[in-house]
């Protein structure tokens, strides 16, 4: 029991490492996450903590252009609220609230396809659009789960945005970058390998 828990403790410190060095490019964020889930969702549904890391990079090479593309639209489609936004909260003219409500709730949705989509393509085979599509669909049938979900991704980041300008953001970045996306990425995946299976298989990568 404690030899797994080790080894599967060392396997999310790996692959954190991993997803923070295909990351730095910046344009590889999605393939990189996409190849993570890839080896999380494999963790959590068959309990397999072998080769994570020629799964990782046969994964990111299998979905590059997919993830990347899916990226770069919902980074543009994102850039695109927050001015959006910040247009919003600057216009002073009486429905003001009105129109930020409305941003919000398109915001809320952006979220739910950015925290799920990059599973559902590590997951799903098709194209891109239609990946995204069903896993959007799945999610939002998830009702609480999907919630949980979207804050176990948000909580780290605004964590160390918070801190940036802090003493300790240097110690925290580090813990971040060996413990954080990997953990977050089982964790998620522990739910999201059991809404997947009802509506597939998932992708073999080795």
């Amino acid at each position: 029991m404690l030899t797994r828990f080790l080894t599967r403790f060392l396997n999310l410190v790996i692959l954190s490492v991993l997803w923070f060095l295909c990351s730095i490019p910046l344009l590889t964020v999605g393939a990189s996450t996409a190849a993570m889930y890839a080896v999380t969702l494999r963790m959590a549904s068959e309990g397999d903590d072998n080769g994570i890391i020629s799964t990782f990079f046969s994964a990111f090479k299998n979905l590059f252009r997919k993830a990347t593309c899916v990226f770069l639209v919902l980074l543009a489609f994102g850039l695109f609220l927050l001015a959006d936004l910040w247009c919003a909260i600057q216009w002073k003219v009486s429905f003001r609230m009105v129109l930020i409500v409305m941003i919000l709730a398109v915001g809320w949705f952006w979220l739910v396809v950015f925290t799920h989509a990059f599973a559902g393509l590590a997951w799903f085979e098709g194209k891109p659009l239609e990946v995204v599509k069903r896993t959007f669909l799945l999610a939002m049938r998830n009702g609480i789960f999907t919630v949980f979900i979207i804050m176990l991704n948000l909580i780290p980041p605004v964590f160390l945005f918070r801190r940036v300008l802090s003493d300790s953001f240097g110690q925290w970045l580090i813990l971040y970058i060996f413990f954080g996306s990997g953990t977050v990425a089982f964790l998620s995946s522990l739910h999201l390998s059991r809404l997947f299976a009802t509506s597939g298989t998932m992708q073999n990568y080795l």
